[in-house]
């Protein structure tokens, strides 16, 4: 998919303006096309596509929940299950009609909300002279986990640190907090960091994240269409989303960086 994923990033970011926000104009947009591109939506399709996902993603975005984004969410599911109902995404297996919907719904939310915080975060910390790319796109995931963790229930009674922790008790499971153990990272932000041992921003395990390398190779491609094309953050301080999962930049005002010399 690198060919597709490099021609939708240049696509977006000729048609920017000098300046723009970064995450409403360019990270947003380009997740949900590749995520399209996933799941067979033709490039008819997307106008449509777009608009009865928005309420969808609006719902997660950490802004307060009113009664109109609701409303706007409910008729946008309703539209997103007649979509997906007639396409041919993930059929032919084992899964049921409501299972297959739910992971057209869950490759949606997640593989657009996710990219959307990764890539705006990425931007924050690329610098010009870094060749390393694979490693800084590691290392956004490690320090500014996309999502900073997700809730479990135990299935069984375990004492973890000291602690007791019941059957059928819920959990968050704090990945950013994990990336962040002293007695294994330095805090420091270093593209050049070995592998081994791996960070938790895609998960671990039977949840270990379903578009980890997909997530990888966006990342490594808009570093390097961004390093070739000179952008700037424009504005600081950087406002956050207000989320208890989702983690990144709300707004992110970017432009062409100025030559210098």
């Amino acid at each position: 998919m690198a060919d597709p994923i490099r021609e939708r990033a240049r696509a977006l970011l000729d048609a920017l303006p000098e300046e723009a926000d970064f995450v409403s104009e360019f990270a947003a947009p380009f997740a949900l096309g590749v995520v399209g591109d996933v799941l067979g939506v033709p490039e008819k399709d997307f106008p449509l596509f777009r608009e009865f996902v928005a309420p969808v993603l609006e719902l997660t975005s950490g802004e307060e929940v009113s009664e109109r984004v609701l409303g706007s969410y409910f008729t946008g599911m309703n539209e997103f299950c007649a979509y997906f109902g007639r396409s041919d995404a993930f059929k032919g297996g084992q899964l049921s009609e409501q299972e297959r919907l739910s992971l057209c719904l869950a490759v949606v939310v997640a593989g657009t909300d996710s990219t959307t915080n990764m890539l705006s975060s990425m931007l924050l910390r690329l610098d010009r002279r870094e060749r390393r790319l694979g490693g800084v796109v590691e290392e956004v995931v490690r320090l500014d986990s996309p999502f900073i963790g997700f809730f479990r229930t135990a299935t069984c009674p375990v004492t973890m640190a000291g602690t007791k922790i019941a059957e059928g008790e819920h959990l968050f499971l704090d990945y950013a907090a994990g990336n962040r153990d002293p007695r294994v990272f330095t805090e420091d932000f270093d593209p050049g960091r070995p592998s081994v041992p791996g960070h938790l921003g895609f998960g671990h395990g039977p949840h270990y994240c379903l578009g980890a390398q997909l997530a990888r190779l966006e990342g490594r491609i808009v570093a390097e269409e961004l390093l070739d094309r000179s952008y700037e953050v424009a504005e600081q301080p950087v406002r956050y989303r207000r989320h208890l999962i989702s983690h990144g930049p709300a707004e992110l005002r970017f432009r062409r960086a100025q030559r210098r010399g």
